[in-house]
């Protein structure tokens, strides 16, 4: 395990008006005037049910494009409004001679423009009261898959990115859920490229926090053990060594209860360093695999000798002399 630690988102229809004929032939002829009046024919408001089926034919001409009657006149456009509006095109003509005049164009127009308009519109989601068909018909015409994993298959990320295998239960468990709500997989897409970088922020702002940290720690530690930093700070692991060789990075790596690494903090360092140091004494001073009396007492006996045979060379190497002392603190703390 790596250690960098110290350790190591419709209009009502018109009605008839009945006008007075006081012409003059009307007022000299009683007899004329006594004749009965036909009764006018009919009309289509009189008869409702004719007055629907007149109404659903003129819809049906409209809508399947068929010829309507011809016009009793030609109204004001002429006859040849038809290659005015086509001007010498020949498949707007054909399609022109479809209609009867321009208003029934105009109509089929605004038919077709209202079609259009519906049609654009995107059906809500089924309620609460849905049943298992409602959703699966909703799901079909949104292109929503219906099973879990056809619908984490179908979530692509930007940039060909693919949804890493610890990642997969999570999301599976939210596109259960997302696929109960009839989320479409381009959205649960989108969530999920949002949670990844929402990890990688938290990723990038725990290392700087944790580099911090260390940076703080490491200070501390320098200015109280002084030349002694690396050889107490690599005292800790040899004695984890002896019980599990993989525990040191394990544990150095953990993190205490307020988020911080263990092996960043410094009262743990000075607990496993004083630890260490009062069970080998030899841990800073003799190199880790050669921790033992012998050793030990060879390198003072050599150091004496030379104190003995050139003491002004020794008089003058404070390394040596600081060496020395550390080996005869170590025997010391051993013979105790």
């Amino acid at each position: 395990m790596a250690d960098d630690t110290i350790a190591a988102g419709a209009a009502a229809p018109a009605g008839d008006t009945g006008a007075v004929d006081t012409s003059a032939a009307a007022v000299a002829s009683p007899a004329a005037a006594a004749a009965p009046v036909a009764a006018p024919a009919p009309s289509a408001a009189a008869d409702p049910a004719k007055a629907t089926e007149a109404a659903a034919a003129a819809r049906a001409a409209v809508d399947k494009g068929k010829e309507a009657p011809a016009a009793e006149d030609d109204g004001p456009w002429g006859k040849d409004w038809r290659d005015k509006l086509a001007k010498g095109d020949a498949k707007k003509l054909a399609m022109l001679g479809r209609f009867a005049s321009p208003e029934a164009l105009l109509a089929a127009q605004e038919e077709a423009q209202r079609k259009i308009s519906e049609g654009l519109k995107p059906k809500g989601k089924p309620g609460d009261k849905a049943t298992a068909e409602d959703w699966a018909a909703y799901r079909k015409e949104n292109g929503i898959p219906d099973a879990v994993e056809d619908y984490v298959k179908s979530i692509q990320l930007p940039d060909k990115r693919e949804i890493g295998e610890e990642d997969k239960p999570v999301v599976e468990a939210f596109a259960a859920r997302a696929l109960a709500r009839g989320v479409a997989p381009a959205d649960m897409a989108h969530m999920v490229d949002e949670y990844y970088s929402i990890q990688e922020a938290q990723i990038v702002a725990q290392e700087d926090a944790d580099a911090a940290y260390k940076r703080e720690s490491m200070k501390a530690l320098r200015d109280e053990y002084g030349g002694d930093f690396d050889v107490n700070v690599n005292a800790m692991r040899p004695y984890f060594d002896g019980f599990d060789a993989d525990l040191f990075g394990k544990l150095m790596s953990g993190r205490m209860a307020d988020g911080t690494k263990i092996g960043n903090d410094p009262n743990i360092v000075r607990f496993f360093v004083n630890k260490a140091l009062s069970e080998n004494p030899m841990a800073t001073v003799v190199p880790s695999g050669g921790g033992n009396m012998e050793t030990l007492n060879s390198e003072i006996s050599s150091m004496e000798k030379r104190m003995r045979d050139d003491r002004v060379a020794w008089g003058r190497d404070s390394a040596a002399q600081e060496r020395y002392r550390k080996l005869i603190t170590a025997r010391d703390k051993l013979k105790a």
